[in-house]
C-alpha cells in the first residue's frame, strides 16, 4: 500500500509542475506589470504577485493535480497558504540576494527563485495540504 501511495505521489509531480508553471506565469507576469507599468518597488510587486499566484496554484492543484474533494476548504487553504508563505520567504530572499549581491535584474532573480522553491513546494503541498487526496 505504501509503495502504491508513493507511486501515486510521484505521478502527480508533472501535473504539479504544469500547474506551478501556470501560477508562475501569473506571478511573474503580475510582477513585471507592477514594476514596469505601475513602478511598484520590486519586492512589493514580488510579494503581491506571489500571493495572486498562490490562489491560482491552490485551485488548480486542488481540482486538477490532486483531484481533492475535501469540503474543509478553509483549513486546507490555510495549510496551502502556510506552505506557500514559507516558499515566499525563500523566494523573496533569493530575489533580494540576486538583485543586491549578484546584480541580476529583478525578473531574472524572480525566475531563479521560482525554480528553486519548486521542490519544497511540491513536498510541502503533497505531504501537508493534500495528503488525504484520493
Amino acid at each position: 500500500m505504501a509503495l502504491e501511495a508513493r507511486g501515486q505521489t510521484h505521478s502527480r509531480i508533472i501535473p504539479f509542475f504544469l500547474v506551478g508553471a501556470l501560477s508562475s506565469l501569473v506571478d511573474i507576469g503580475l510582477m513585471y506589470t507592477c514594476t514596469t507599468f505601475f513602478e511598484v518597488w520590486y519586492l512589493y510587486a514580488a510579494a503581491f504577485s506571489y500571493c495572486c499566484g498562490i490562489v491560482v496554484n491552490y485551485l488548480a492543484n486542488k481540482y486538477l493535480t490532486f483531484h481533492d474533494t475535501s469540503t474543509k476548504t478553509a483549513v486546507q487553504f490555510a495549510t496551502f497558504t502556510a506552505v506557500s508563505i514559507s516558499c515566499l520567504i525563500v523566494n523573496l530572499g533569493i530575489v533580494w540576494l540576486g538583485v543586491t549581491f549578484f546584480a541580476l535584474t529583478p525578473l531574472l532573480a524572480k525566475i531563479i527563485a521560482t525554480c528553486l522553491a519548486f521542490l519544497w513546494s511540491y513536498h510541502g503541498q503533497s505531504r501537508f495540504t493534500f495528503r488525504n487526496a484520493a
